[in-house]
């Protein structure tokens, strides 16, 4: 994450008094208690460990923030209950367990150590949108999330592509079998967390959401909700089920005919970061059949990449390129001159607003390998290293017609200036420079020779 600049939330999984604790599913621990009023103890410990994990990780700059609980059930596995106030009234009559108590000394804690570090918080009963929302608290950097994975019928189904969607399926605001379509999920699934954002005016987070297999209408279920999320200003996460150790689930391995399912959740993120150009350097130089490279992104990233003729208002324009280097072969460029180059990246789903600004332009040489004439009628001469491969040492001759101040410079093959050879007047008469490139890794590197308005290149190779 950090070489990519990508910021992070650390959530507690394994949530107090939830079902997916391992030890207490399998029965190997008491069931906890720490969700029960006045136990301050457990709690205590747990505010502690929370307050430890952000000691840790403030003084990185990436840290965005934490999510206290993930799917918080405390007690009990379900409660018969469709609605927030009924499962609050269950919780706190029947189990004496007030959430927003305990959540508040968890805040408080953590207040002691960071004042405004972003905390999010989720409701009751793996944080079901339709039970939107828990309780509300006065700290201003709170940010409530739910989890979606309704239907589960369709988006747990154990076989791929034996669901259907739009379908009908299970619903327990209604207790009862509705027909799961955009309308039914912009207005009923998300309906109550929309209220509450509206009422409110407090940041909402979609913190899961996912399929674990492809199902039939998966790109449209896909495209209905996060077409709610983008239309009412949340931010989103895809959960991948990477959990399930030894098989591909997640999205980008579903392998459905085109990735359509993937592919529409690129579609809604924004456009990737504008590519950094790499080779050829700003101000270098490269072939007639140049090889440009940039810096890779995603794996299902695209990416445009333009060339600019000096002597013409066309650019060569070559889009769709799968990876971050592209060798140009559809004609030769012309020696002599310079072209300046660009490249921009793009997610898969098809318009600009998935498409990255055009990197900053950069320029590169195509030098002339023929020897051009002077008025005397002689001729510049620059020849081929000798020997060629070496080790560590080889000699480059060149002849001069005339008095001449002479460069003679070495680059690597992304064109940076690796050794000055020679750089100052010389007579008319032929020179030899040795090289040694003992310090240099193996590998093919390029010598030139410049003269006034005259240039000429050539490669040498470096064997170890």
């Amino acid at each position: 994450m950090r070489p990519g600049g990508i910021h992070y939330v650390i959530g507690v999984r394994s949530g107090p008094g939830a079902y997916d604790t391992f030890d207490e599913s399998q029965g190997n621990t008491p069931e906890s208690r720490i969700w029960n009023t006045g136990n301050t103890a457990e709690q205590g410990l747990y505010a502690d460990m929370l307050a430890m994990i952000i000691q840790r990780y403030t003084p990185d700059t990436l840290f965005a923030g934490i999510n206290l609980v993930i799917e918080p059930r405390p007690k009990v596995r379900s409660i018969p209950a469709n609605r927030s106030d009924l499962y609050k009234f269950f919780l706190e009559n029947i189990f004496n367990i007030h959430m927003d108590e305990v959540y508040d000394f968890w805040i408080s804690k953590i207040r002691m150590v960071d004042a405004e570090l972003p905390i999010i918080i989720e409701n009751f009963a793996y944080s079901t949108p339709e039970l939107f929302p828990a309780y509300e608290f006065s700290d201003p950097y709170i940010i409530y999330s739910t989890h979606d994975y309704q239907p589960n019928e369709f988006t747990k189904a154990e076989a791929p592509f034996t669901m259907i969607y739009p379908g009908i399926y299970w619903n327990i605001t209604f207790l009862s079998q509705q027909l799961y379509n955009a309308q039914f999920i912009n207005e009923t699934i998300f309906g109550k967390v929309r209220q509450f954002q509206l009422s409110t005016g407090r940041p909402v987070l979609l913190g899961e959401f996912g399929m674990l297999l492809p199902q039939n209408g998966g790109p449209e279920f896909i495209n209905d909700v996060l077409n709610v999320c983008l239309n009412d200003g949340w931010h989103f996460a895809i959960w991948d089920w990477r959990r399930r150790s030894g098989q591909n689930w997640n999205f980008e391995s579903f392998q459905d005919p085109d990735n359509l399912h993937w592919k529409t959740t690129l579609s809604k993120f924004h456009a990737p970061p504008v590519p950094n150009l790499i080779s050829p350097i700003n101000g270098g130089f490269a072939w007639v059949n140049p090889t440009f490279v940039w810096d890779s992104l995603t794996s299902f990233t695209k990416y445009d990449l333009v060339i600019n003729n000096p002597l013409t208002l066309d650019p060569i324009l070559v889009e769709d390129i799968e990876n971050s280097h592209f060798t140009f072969t559809e004609f030769e460029l012309t020696e002599g001159l310079t072209y300046t180059w660009s490249a921009r990246s793009k997610n898969p789903g098809g318009q600009e607003q998935n498409w990255s600004d055009w990197a900053p332009l950069q320029s590169f040489y195509i030098p002339v390998p023929d020897n051009p004439e002077t008025e005397s009628g002689s001729r510049y001469s620059l020849k081929q290293n000798s020997p060629n491969p070496f080790n560590p040492s080889t000699i480059i001759h060149y002849y001069l017609p005339k008095q001449s101040a002479v460069k003679l410079v070495v680059y690597d093959i992304l064109g940076r200036e690796i050794a000055i050879l020679v750089n100052q007047p010389q007579q008319q008469g032929s020179y030899s420079v040795t090289f040694n490139a003992s310090h240099l890794p193996s590998g093919v590197y390029i010598y030139r020779l410049e003269v006034g308005k005259y240039s000429e290149t050539k490669k040498l190779v470096i064997t170890k």
